[in-house]
């Protein structure tokens, strides 16, 4: 695999998974349209995403989906290994508005605050 790759391992999938990620990591967010669960400590680095219905209909929901997976995939070399988050995606008044730009600043911004970037 490359070192911008995005390999299946890393995704979060079962529902177990999900809840875990809630249940034991700790919610960061910048704005009430993204919080991010992050439990450190686990075995490897995985993401999963969860984006509300009242979003938009199902193209608006994937495109967001889209962005914070090349994101992720883009900056993956620059994060712990031993982290799993949750990315979750709220209704908000310009969420469908969001380009890559502004998602890659939120969610760099809460992997800074969250400590879960590598120290250089």
């Amino acid at each position: 695999m490359g070192l911008f790759s995005f390999p299946k391992e890393e995704k979060l999938r079962k529902q177990e998974d999900f809840l875990r990620v809630l249940r034991e990591g700790r919610p960061y967010s910048l704005s009430k349209n993204f919080i991010i669960y992050i439990r450190k400590g686990a075995e490897k680095r995985r993401i999963g995403i969860s984006v509300n219905k009242k979003v938009g209909k199902a193209v608006v929901r994937n495109r967001i989906k889209r962005l914070i997976r090349e994101v992720y995939r883009l900056h993956r070399p620059y994060l712990r290994e031993d982290i799993e988050m949750l990315v979750i995606v709220k209704p908000g008044e310009n969420i469908k508005d969001l380009d890559f730009h502004k998602v890659k600043d939120m969610l760099i911004k809460i992997w800074e605050k969250a400590g879960a970037l590598k120290e250089q």
